[in-house]
Protein backbone atom coordinates (compact mmCIF):
# COMPACT_ATOMS: atom_id res chain seq x y z
CA UNK A 1 0.00 0.00 0.00
CA UNK A 2 3.32 2.10 -0.35
CA UNK A 3 3.37 4.48 -2.82
CA UNK A 4 5.66 2.44 -5.58
CA UNK A 5 9.42 3.17 -5.56
CA UNK A 6 8.60 6.52 -3.47
CA UNK A 7 11.97 6.84 -0.99
CA UNK A 8 11.27 6.90 2.12
CA UNK A 9 11.21 10.23 2.49
CA UNK A 10 9.92 12.89 1.33
CA UNK A 11 10.02 12.23 -3.62
CA UNK A 12 9.00 11.21 -6.29
CA UNK A 13 7.25 12.80 -4.76
CA UNK A 14 6.29 12.43 -3.66
CA UNK A 15 5.76 16.53 -0.86
CA UNK A 16 8.42 14.72 -1.11
CA UNK A 17 6.54 11.63 0.08
CA UNK A 18 8.73 10.02 -2.77
CA UNK A 19 8.46 6.58 -2.22
CA UNK A 20 11.36 8.46 -4.40
CA UNK A 21 10.41 5.90 -5.21
CA UNK A 22 13.04 8.22 -6.08
CA UNK A 23 13.30 9.67 -4.55
CA UNK A 24 9.80 7.34 -3.97
CA UNK A 25 12.70 9.28 -3.37
CA UNK A 26 14.20 8.44 -4.50
CA UNK A 27 14.00 9.21 -5.97
CA UNK A 28 15.02 10.91 -6.62
CA UNK A 29 16.13 12.51 -8.83
CA UNK A 30 16.69 16.92 -12.83
CA UNK A 31 19.57 20.73 -13.92
CA UNK A 32 20.37 23.57 -16.22
CA UNK A 33 21.13 26.57 -17.42
CA UNK A 34 18.51 27.68 -15.01
CA UNK A 35 17.82 30.03 -11.67
CA UNK A 36 16.33 30.11 -8.23
CA UNK A 37 17.10 32.07 -5.11
CA UNK A 38 20.08 33.18 -7.06
CA UNK A 39 20.80 34.13 -10.74
CA UNK A 40 23.10 34.70 -13.43
CA UNK A 41 22.94 37.23 -15.83
CA UNK A 42 24.70 37.89 -18.90
CA UNK A 43 25.41 41.38 -19.88
CA UNK A 44 28.13 40.45 -22.86
CA UNK A 45 27.39 43.29 -25.51
CA UNK A 46 27.02 43.65 -29.73
CA UNK A 47 28.99 46.06 -31.25
CA UNK A 48 27.38 49.41 -32.08
CA UNK A 49 27.09 51.49 -34.32
CA UNK A 50 29.95 53.60 -35.65
CA UNK A 51 31.23 57.85 -35.02
CA UNK A 52 30.69 60.35 -37.84
CA UNK A 53 33.30 61.40 -39.98
CA UNK A 54 35.60 64.14 -38.75
CA UNK A 55 36.20 67.14 -40.46
CA UNK A 56 39.29 69.20 -41.38
CA UNK A 57 41.58 65.98 -40.04
CA UNK A 58 39.85 65.62 -37.01
CA UNK A 59 38.90 62.29 -35.04
CA UNK A 60 35.33 61.17 -35.13
CA UNK A 61 34.47 60.17 -31.12
CA UNK A 62 34.24 56.85 -30.30
CA UNK A 63 30.67 54.75 -28.81
CA UNK A 64 30.89 54.78 -24.65
CA UNK A 65 31.91 51.70 -22.96
CA UNK A 66 29.28 48.64 -23.84
CA UNK A 67 28.93 50.35 -27.33
CA UNK A 68 32.08 49.89 -30.14
CA UNK A 69 32.27 52.17 -32.67
CA UNK A 70 33.68 51.56 -36.47
CA UNK A 71 36.96 54.11 -37.54
CA UNK A 72 35.56 56.66 -39.05
CA UNK A 73 37.38 59.38 -41.39
CA UNK A 74 40.21 60.34 -39.98
CA UNK A 75 39.02 59.05 -36.40
CA UNK A 76 40.00 56.55 -34.48
CA UNK A 77 38.20 53.12 -33.11
CA UNK A 78 35.52 53.28 -30.66
CA UNK A 79 35.77 51.42 -27.37
CA UNK A 80 33.90 47.88 -26.90
CA UNK A 81 32.08 47.03 -24.50
CA UNK A 82 33.57 44.78 -21.33
CA UNK A 83 32.35 41.16 -20.70
CA UNK A 84 29.27 40.42 -18.31
CA UNK A 85 30.17 38.65 -14.90
CA UNK A 86 28.01 36.05 -13.52
CA UNK A 87 26.00 36.47 -10.47
CA UNK A 88 25.41 34.50 -7.27
CA UNK A 89 24.59 30.98 -6.43
CA UNK A 90 26.63 30.04 -9.87
CA UNK A 91 30.59 30.74 -11.64
CA UNK A 92 30.21 31.87 -14.52
CA UNK A 93 32.88 32.21 -16.97
CA UNK A 94 31.34 34.85 -19.16
CA UNK A 95 29.56 33.96 -23.10
CA UNK A 96 29.89 35.06 -26.39
CA UNK A 97 28.42 38.14 -27.58
CA UNK A 98 24.08 37.81 -27.44
CA UNK A 99 24.49 34.58 -25.93
CA UNK A 100 24.23 32.48 -22.43
CA UNK A 101 26.89 32.80 -19.65
CA UNK A 102 29.03 29.47 -19.91
CA UNK A 103 29.09 28.29 -15.86
CA UNK A 104 32.11 25.95 -14.14
CA UNK A 105 29.54 24.94 -11.24
CA UNK A 106 26.05 25.81 -10.25
CA UNK A 107 23.95 24.40 -7.98
CA UNK A 108 19.87 23.17 -9.56
CA UNK A 109 16.79 22.59 -8.18
CA UNK A 110 14.80 20.15 -9.90
CA UNK A 111 11.04 19.19 -9.50
CA UNK A 112 9.99 16.03 -11.26
CA UNK A 113 5.81 15.30 -12.31
CA UNK A 114 5.12 11.80 -13.10
CA UNK A 115 2.33 10.57 -14.31
CA UNK A 116 1.48 7.36 -13.18
CA UNK A 117 -1.10 4.03 -12.71
CA UNK A 118 -1.39 1.34 -10.61
CA UNK A 119 -3.03 -2.42 -10.84
CA UNK A 120 -5.71 -3.52 -8.06
CA UNK A 121 -4.34 -5.33 -5.50
CA UNK A 122 -6.53 -7.18 -2.62
CA UNK A 123 -6.67 -4.53 -0.39
CA UNK A 124 -6.65 -1.20 -3.02
CA UNK A 125 -8.25 -0.56 -5.92
CA UNK A 126 -6.86 0.60 -9.94
CA UNK A 127 -6.51 4.10 -10.07
CA UNK A 128 -3.99 7.24 -11.72
CA UNK A 129 -2.60 9.90 -10.21
CA UNK A 130 0.94 12.05 -10.09
CA UNK A 131 3.76 11.64 -7.87
CA UNK A 132 6.00 14.65 -7.05
CA UNK A 133 9.61 14.30 -6.69
CA UNK A 134 12.36 16.95 -5.72
CA UNK A 135 15.95 16.91 -6.04
CA UNK A 136 18.96 18.98 -5.46
CA UNK A 137 21.98 18.62 -8.25
CA UNK A 138 25.41 20.45 -7.75
CA UNK A 139 27.55 20.01 -10.98
CA UNK A 140 30.65 20.63 -11.86
CA UNK A 141 30.94 21.42 -15.76
CA UNK A 142 34.15 20.73 -17.72
CA UNK A 143 33.31 22.42 -20.94
CA UNK A 144 30.30 20.21 -22.57
CA UNK A 145 30.40 17.80 -20.06
CA UNK A 146 29.28 17.66 -16.24
CA UNK A 147 29.67 15.50 -12.72
CA UNK A 148 28.01 15.84 -9.82
CA UNK A 149 26.12 14.42 -6.93
CA UNK A 150 22.46 13.86 -6.77
CA UNK A 151 20.05 15.04 -2.70
CA UNK A 152 16.55 13.45 -2.63
CA UNK A 153 14.54 16.16 -1.44
CA UNK A 154 10.70 15.39 -1.32
CA UNK A 155 8.19 12.77 -2.81
CA UNK A 156 4.48 13.47 -2.65
CA UNK A 157 2.26 10.39 -3.23
CA UNK A 158 -0.96 10.23 -4.92
CA UNK A 159 -3.88 8.56 -2.61
CA UNK A 160 -5.41 5.35 -3.12
CA UNK A 161 -8.65 3.74 -2.31
CA UNK A 162 -8.58 1.05 -0.75
CA UNK A 163 -11.13 -2.17 -1.76
CA UNK A 164 -14.36 -3.10 0.09
CA UNK A 165 -12.47 -6.35 1.19
CA UNK A 166 -10.60 -4.06 3.48
CA UNK A 167 -13.41 -1.70 4.61
CA UNK A 168 -12.57 1.17 1.66
CA UNK A 169 -11.46 4.66 2.47
CA UNK A 170 -8.59 6.59 1.45
CA UNK A 171 -4.70 5.79 1.87
CA UNK A 172 -2.28 8.28 1.43
CA UNK A 173 1.43 7.20 2.33
CA UNK A 174 3.45 10.54 3.67
CA UNK A 175 7.34 10.99 4.32
CA UNK A 176 7.57 13.86 6.77
CA UNK A 177 9.38 16.75 4.82
CA UNK A 178 12.49 17.25 7.70
CA UNK A 179 13.80 13.40 6.30
CA UNK A 180 14.85 14.57 3.45
CA UNK A 181 17.60 17.39 5.11
CA UNK A 182 18.63 14.32 7.00
CA UNK A 183 22.66 14.28 7.46
CA UNK A 184 22.55 10.47 6.89
CA UNK A 185 20.35 11.07 3.21
CA UNK A 186 22.57 9.47 0.82
CA UNK A 187 24.07 11.74 -2.11
CA UNK A 188 24.17 9.83 -5.78
CA UNK A 189 26.60 10.72 -8.86
CA UNK A 190 25.46 12.19 -11.78
CA UNK A 191 26.92 12.80 -14.81
CA UNK A 192 25.68 15.01 -17.75
CA UNK A 193 25.78 16.59 -20.87
CA UNK A 194 25.23 19.45 -22.74
CA UNK A 195 25.06 21.09 -26.60
CA UNK A 196 25.33 24.58 -25.09
CA UNK A 197 24.68 27.18 -22.93
CA UNK A 198 21.81 29.50 -24.43
CA UNK A 199 18.66 29.30 -24.49
CA UNK A 200 17.59 25.93 -26.46
CA UNK A 201 20.52 24.07 -25.90
CA UNK A 202 19.62 20.95 -23.77
CA UNK A 203 21.30 18.95 -20.66
CA UNK A 204 21.01 15.67 -20.47
CA UNK A 205 22.14 13.24 -17.70
CA UNK A 206 20.76 9.45 -15.96
CA UNK A 207 20.72 8.91 -12.58
CA UNK A 208 20.21 6.18 -9.80
CA UNK A 209 18.70 6.81 -6.77
CA UNK A 210 18.61 4.01 -4.14
CA UNK A 211 16.80 5.81 -1.10
CA UNK A 212 16.83 3.75 1.98
CA UNK A 213 18.98 0.31 1.08
CA UNK A 214 21.84 -0.51 -1.50
CA UNK A 215 21.68 -3.48 -3.64
CA UNK A 216 24.70 -4.66 -6.36
CA UNK A 217 23.82 -3.30 -9.80
CA UNK A 218 21.27 -0.93 -8.62
CA UNK A 219 21.37 0.86 -12.26
CA UNK A 220 20.31 -2.69 -13.64
CA UNK A 221 19.40 -5.57 -11.83
CA UNK A 222 16.09 -6.95 -11.55
CA UNK A 223 13.73 -5.65 -8.54
CA UNK A 224 13.49 -8.11 -5.90
CA UNK A 225 10.20 -9.64 -5.61
CA UNK A 226 9.96 -9.67 -1.93
CA UNK A 227 10.63 -7.13 0.85
CA UNK A 228 12.92 -10.14 2.34
CA UNK A 229 14.91 -10.20 -0.72
CA UNK A 230 15.70 -5.95 0.46
CA UNK A 231 18.56 -7.51 1.83
CA UNK A 232 21.47 -4.49 2.28
CA UNK A 233 18.85 -1.82 3.85
CA UNK A 234 20.49 1.59 5.54
CA UNK A 235 19.04 4.24 8.00
CA UNK A 236 18.16 6.74 5.24
CA UNK A 237 16.74 9.70 7.39
CA UNK A 238 19.12 9.12 10.62
CA UNK A 239 16.20 7.83 12.76
CA UNK A 240 17.75 4.55 13.51
CA UNK A 241 15.19 2.61 11.91
CA UNK A 242 16.32 0.85 8.28
CA UNK A 243 14.69 2.58 5.49
CA UNK A 244 12.61 5.53 5.22
CA UNK A 245 10.16 6.16 7.62
CA UNK A 246 6.35 7.10 6.34
CA UNK A 247 3.47 8.28 7.94
CA UNK A 248 0.21 7.44 6.63
CA UNK A 249 -2.75 9.91 6.59
CA UNK A 250 -5.57 9.71 9.65
CA UNK A 251 -9.05 11.37 9.69
CA UNK A 252 -10.98 13.08 7.26
CA UNK A 253 -11.49 9.84 4.90
CA UNK A 254 -8.25 8.69 5.00
CA UNK A 255 -7.18 5.70 6.99
CA UNK A 256 -3.59 3.75 8.34
CA UNK A 257 -3.07 0.77 6.04
CA UNK A 258 -4.52 -2.72 7.65
CA UNK A 259 -1.73 -5.62 8.40
CA UNK A 260 -3.97 -8.16 7.85
CA UNK A 261 -7.90 -8.47 6.54
CA UNK A 262 -9.10 -8.98 9.77
CA UNK A 263 -7.15 -5.89 11.01
CA UNK A 264 -9.52 -4.11 7.65
CA UNK A 265 -12.54 -5.43 9.45
CA UNK A 266 -12.09 -3.88 12.47
CA UNK A 267 -10.58 -6.97 14.26
CA UNK A 268 -7.08 -6.44 14.03
CA UNK A 269 -4.48 -3.84 13.85
CA UNK A 270 -3.50 -1.20 11.52
CA UNK A 271 0.02 0.39 10.54
CA UNK A 272 0.86 4.00 12.01
CA UNK A 273 4.31 4.12 10.52
CA UNK A 274 5.63 2.12 7.25
CA UNK A 275 9.66 1.91 6.45
CA UNK A 276 10.49 1.90 2.72
CA UNK A 277 12.97 1.74 0.21
CA UNK A 278 12.00 2.94 -3.47
CA UNK A 279 14.67 2.79 -6.56
CA UNK A 280 14.46 5.38 -8.82
CA UNK A 281 16.35 4.93 -12.43
CA UNK A 282 15.58 8.17 -15.03
CA UNK A 283 16.91 10.36 -17.95
CA UNK A 284 16.33 13.82 -17.36
CA UNK A 285 16.94 16.01 -20.71
CA UNK A 286 15.38 19.63 -20.47
CA UNK A 287 15.92 22.79 -22.27
CA UNK A 288 17.29 25.79 -20.94
CA UNK A 289 14.53 28.71 -21.51
CA UNK A 290 16.38 31.26 -20.10
CA UNK A 291 19.40 32.41 -19.39
CA UNK A 292 18.87 32.65 -15.67
CA UNK A 293 19.33 29.08 -15.26
CA UNK A 294 15.91 27.89 -15.99
CA UNK A 295 14.92 25.01 -17.56
CA UNK A 296 12.13 22.17 -18.50
CA UNK A 297 12.14 19.27 -20.23
CA UNK A 298 11.30 15.47 -20.16
CA UNK A 299 12.06 12.31 -18.32
CA UNK A 300 11.74 8.37 -19.21
CA UNK A 301 11.94 6.38 -15.95
CA UNK A 302 13.30 2.90 -16.52
CA UNK A 303 12.84 1.85 -12.51
CA UNK A 304 10.33 3.54 -10.17
CA UNK A 305 10.42 0.46 -7.49
CA UNK A 306 9.39 0.17 -4.10
CA UNK A 307 9.24 -2.12 -0.95
CA UNK A 308 7.84 -1.96 2.39
CA UNK A 309 10.37 -3.49 4.56
CA UNK A 310 8.54 -3.07 8.09
CA UNK A 311 6.22 -0.73 9.84
CA UNK A 312 4.83 -0.04 13.15
CA UNK A 313 1.32 -1.49 14.66
CA UNK A 314 -0.95 1.74 15.70
CA UNK A 315 -0.93 1.69 19.58
CA UNK A 316 2.15 -1.31 19.63
CA UNK A 317 5.14 -2.40 18.41
CA UNK A 318 7.06 -2.90 15.50
CA UNK A 319 4.77 -5.30 12.96
CA UNK A 320 5.44 -8.75 13.06
CA UNK A 321 6.89 -10.72 9.70
CA UNK A 322 3.28 -11.87 8.35
CA UNK A 323 1.71 -8.43 8.97
CA UNK A 324 4.90 -6.56 6.83
CA UNK A 325 4.07 -9.04 4.19
CA UNK A 326 0.31 -8.00 4.30
CA UNK A 327 1.48 -4.74 4.10
CA UNK A 328 3.78 -5.00 1.61
CA UNK A 329 2.21 -7.12 -0.62
CA UNK A 330 -0.71 -4.72 -0.89
CA UNK A 331 1.55 -1.43 -1.47
CA UNK A 332 0.49 0.64 -4.15
CA UNK A 333 2.91 -0.33 -7.60
CA UNK A 334 3.56 2.56 -9.81
CA UNK A 335 4.34 2.28 -13.55
CA UNK A 336 5.14 6.12 -14.98
CA UNK A 337 3.48 6.69 -18.32
CA UNK A 338 5.07 9.65 -18.41
CA UNK A 339 7.25 12.56 -16.58
CA UNK A 340 8.24 16.23 -16.77
CA UNK A 341 10.91 18.03 -15.14
CA UNK A 342 11.37 21.82 -14.12
CA UNK A 343 14.46 23.43 -12.77
CA UNK A 344 16.21 26.44 -11.61
CA UNK A 345 19.84 27.47 -10.46
CA UNK A 346 19.55 27.77 -6.61
CA UNK A 347 22.19 28.69 -4.02
CA UNK A 348 24.63 26.14 -3.36
CA UNK A 349 23.40 26.34 0.60
CA UNK A 350 19.87 25.33 -0.42
CA UNK A 351 18.23 22.74 1.75
CA UNK A 352 15.72 20.57 0.56
CA UNK A 353 13.00 22.94 1.95
CA UNK A 354 14.34 25.73 -0.56
CA UNK A 355 14.16 23.70 -3.13
CA UNK A 356 10.65 23.07 -2.75
CA UNK A 357 10.08 26.35 -1.75
CA UNK A 358 11.72 27.35 -5.28
CA UNK A 359 9.83 24.83 -6.84
CA UNK A 360 6.34 24.25 -5.99
CA UNK A 361 3.87 21.62 -6.89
Amino acid sequence: MRNSDRSRACGASAGLPLTLSALGAFVLLGSGCSSSDSEVKPDGSTMGSGGKPGTGGQSASGGGTGTGGSTGTGGGPGTGGSTGTGGGGATSTGGSAGGCPARSKFTQGVHEVLNVTWPAGTATSAGTGKVDLWGKVAFTANGNSLTGSLQACGTVLPPATLSALVGGGMLLIEIPPAAWDSPSADQFAVSASLTGWNIGDTLSYTYTALVGFTMADGATAAWPMAYTDITMPKDFDGDSIPGLTAVPRAGGGYVLPPTSIAGALGLGTRADKVYIVNRNVATVTHKWTSCDGEGAGTEEFKYFNNHVIGCHVMGGSDCTAQEIKFVDDNRTIFAVTSASTKTKIVPDTATCADIRSALPM
